[in-house]
């Protein structure tokens, strides 16, 4: 028997394909569709979730089911730890559904996402400020949300690590004798982070910066402050060691003045 021709061969094996892909890529009725996004999604297969999700909200713009697609795609995202797409989805949540229940929840998870992505202090922190910037929103937006005291918590924790980010950068230009640059940073740290917990050894170092400038008048003035508002710190203690007495020791003429004021004036500069 002749073989059949090998255009006739190959006209079968693109049909068969054809047909297969076909099969593969039908439109689920939208009940199986979102069914089957449900179930990957409490299976763990996160990406097949955000596949069928999508593929959902594609087509069936108009199914009420879509809010739950949108907030599950996010989840999804945060879940396989994609930081960045889920924090985006779920500030696109928010914007899209400002009303809906779940909206302050969105902010805080797009808080909670971008702090995963903050780096250690010394290094670059736009990730941990863009963790504040979206938590502080939550008071603001929903002051009524169960979430406004858990992100008060981990706004005031990532507005700390600025702080520490601050204070290094002081230590930085301390240690390689820059002590003017020092000095700024130090001020920036005192009023713009009075709430943090490196104020006292952001006092202490601005005293020893200003006591290696020779202006002993000033550093005393700082620790005064220092010694004054946290008495029992070990950033006192230790600056109460290391400070010569002259920069420890205001003169009788001399009272306290605010540490954070570091303009040339003050300095008699």
């Amino acid at each position: 028997m002749r073989a059949p021709p090998g255009w006739i061969y190959g006209f079968a094996v693109l049909s068969a394909l054809a047909c297969a892909s076909t099969v593969e890529n039908r439109v689920l009725p939208a009940d199986e569709q979102f069914a089957a996004a449900i179930e990957a999604y409490e299976s763990g297969e996160y990406q097949k979730a955000v596949t069928a999700l999508q593929a959902f909200a594609f087509n069936y713009p108009q199914d009420p089911r879509n809010v739950d697609a949108r907030w599950l795609t996010a989840e999804a995202y945060y879940g396989a730890e994609d930081w960045a797409t889920a924090a985006q989805e779920y500030l696109n949540f928010q914007r899209d559904y400002p009303a809906e229940a779940r909206a302050p929840e969105a902010l805080y998870q797009a808080g909670r996402a971008y702090q995963y992505m903050s780096l250690r202090p010394e290094l670059d922190q736009r990730d941990t400020e863009r963790a504040i910037n979206v938590l502080e929103r939550i008071p603001v937006e929903y002051p009524q949300s169960d979430f406004v005291d858990e992100a008060r918590e981990r706004r005031a924790a990532l507005r700390n690590k600025l702080a520490e980010k601050v204070y290094l950068n002081a230590e930085f230009y301390f240690d390689n004798d820059e002590y003017r640059a020092a000095e700024i940073y130090l001020v920036d740290l005192i009023e713009g982070h009075a709430d943090s917990s490196w104020l006292p050894a952001g006092y202490a170092l601005l005293a020893e910066t200003f006591c290696q400038q020779g202006l002993a008048v000033r550093a005393a003035e700082v620790f005064s402050r220092l010694r004054e508002s946290f008495p029992d710190s070990q950033a006192t203690a230790e600056a109460d060691d290391r400070l010569p007495e002259d920069c420890r020791q205001l003169l009788p003429e001399t009272g306290p003045v605010p540490a954070a004021r570091s303009d040339a004036a003050a300095d008699g500069r």
